[in-house]
């Protein structure tokens, strides 16, 4: 299978997008089967069944391979899908980005991605989709008066987005619809293999860079901050969204030197910003801080202060301590009894945080009877983004993860009935992926 260059991959790391063009000729059938379905109403996450040939799109050797380095070997086809129909006349959308899966925590690293599929030629007036590249590491949207790129494109094209990158549609001033099919995939591991090229990223995000490539397996210098502590310090509370991850992920370069500084803007941010995320009204996780990022950065050496911070009597930097090990994944490992024994928290965000940390880490036995438990949580949690069980999903999705481990097999199973259809969709995935 052909791989993406280093080059290409590092270009996705900044850029947050990648444009393939699939080697078989499926658009003309696609897009008449898309007009045919359409045409007796939009099917959202039933798609793919109305459409089955669409699962040549996606076993194409091209998408196949961008997929596969981007996210990984055993990618997973989340349920969630759509088809956006662009009537002539509609106008163009808000700067967004999609809503935060199950309301969970919005990663740097690349664990989700988007698919956005053109049956037919997009041309400028056809309200083509924008991007803004490099926003995908930002809370904080692009002002109105941004334009964007454009995703003009030949009939077929496949478009490979961060799920978190900001984009809009753009206004059909043509007489045709704008079709766009959108798909979500997800990394069910965090172990890559491969060893990639030095990169000696530079400037704005340089730290931040670094550590995605260093996740991806590249090489990369250790990073020397050239501010102090004291300067680093200062700079997690400007007014710039941009030169406060720069800060965060200095610190974590610095490795335990960073690390008080960092636990202590945990406990500050955690505080100070769990309601307002909230009440946001985009299904933010109030667990969405900057600290998680440079805490993830530092790595390993961190992870013991985050176990103690797991059993604080602040629900709210209990749970950024779980999503700050989510962030960081496989080096948290450590973590993992004490994440499982969090998904009994009072708090529904820390059981929340710690199930969907859990799939960032490999699988871990110990973990598995608690996860199977989860799967048949009744407490009430708040409805939230895609799922009205988001404790179930998460615990689903990480037991999907590790490939259905024996001793959830029985719950996994008994999941399958349930109602909500992701949680289903999870099961259901994790048992097939055992064979």
């Amino acid at each position: 299978m052909t791989r993406l260059s280093d080059v290409a991959l590092q270009d996705f790391i900044i850029r947050g997008y990648r444009v393939v063009q699939p080697t078989a000729d499926l658009h003309g059938e696609l897009h008449r089967q898309v007009e045919r379905v359409l045409a007796t109403g939009n099917p959202g996450n039933d798609l793919i069944e109305r459409i089955p040939l669409l699962h040549q799109l996606f076993a194409d050797p091209a998408v196949d391979a961008a997929l596969t380095d981007i996210l990984g070997p055993g990618y997973a086809l989340n349920r969630h899908c759509h088809c956006h129909d662009l009537a002539p006349g509609n106008q163009a959308q808000a700067w967004h980005k999609d809503y935060p899966l199950g309301g969970n925590m919005r990663y740097h690293r690349p664990r989700y991605v988007l698919m956005l599929y053109y049956p037919h030629e997009v041309t400028p007036d056809m309200g083509p989709t924008a991007l803004v590249p490099g926003t995908q590491y930002y809370m904080n949207g692009p002002g109105d008066e941004v334009e964007g790129v454009a995703l003009t494109c030949a009939a077929g094209t496949v478009v490979i987005t961060h799920y978190e990158l900001w984009h809009r549609a753009t206004a059909n001033r043509s007489t045709r619809t704008r079709y766009m099919l959108k798909f979500l995939f997800a990394r069910t591991a965090e172990s890559l293999p491969e060893q990639r090229s030095q990169w000696l990223p530079t400037g704005r995000h340089a730290a931040l860079y670094r550590t995605l490539w260093r996740w991806y397996g590249g090489q990369a210098p250790a990073l020397r901050p050239h501010r102090s502590v004291a300067a680093l310090q200062a700079a997690l509370r400007d007014p710039d969204e941009r030169v406060r991850l720069d800060a965060y992920y200095d610190l974590g370069a610095l490795g335990a030197k960073g690390v008080p500084v960092l636990m202590a803007a945990l406990k500050d941010e955690s505080a100070r910003r769990w309601q307002a995320n909230l009440e946001r009204g985009d299904f933010t996780n109030p667990s969405q801080l900057e600290s998680p990022y440079g805490l993830a950065a530092a790595s390993a050496v961190a992870v013991p202060a985050l176990i103690e911070a797991l059993q604080d009597r602040e629900w709210w930097l209990r749970a950024g301590a779980a999503s700050a090990l989510g962030c960081m994944g496989s080096p948290a490992k450590e973590a993992a009894p004490a994440l499982a024994a969090a998904l009994q928290d009072d708090s529904e965000w820390v059981c929340r945080n710690a199930a969907d940390a859990l799939g960032n880490m490999g699988r871990v036995p110990a973990a598995v009877p608690a996860l199977a438990q989860a799967l048949d949580d009744s407490r009430a949690m708040t409805p939230w983004s895609l799922s009205d069980a988001p404790l179930r999903e998460n615990a689903a999705m990480t037991l999907a993860k590790w490939r259905a481990p024996a001793a959830a097999v029985a719950a996994l199973q008994q999941a399958r009935q349930q109602g909500n259809e992701y949680v289903r969709s999870w099961a259901e995935w994790a048992l097939d992926r055992r064979f």
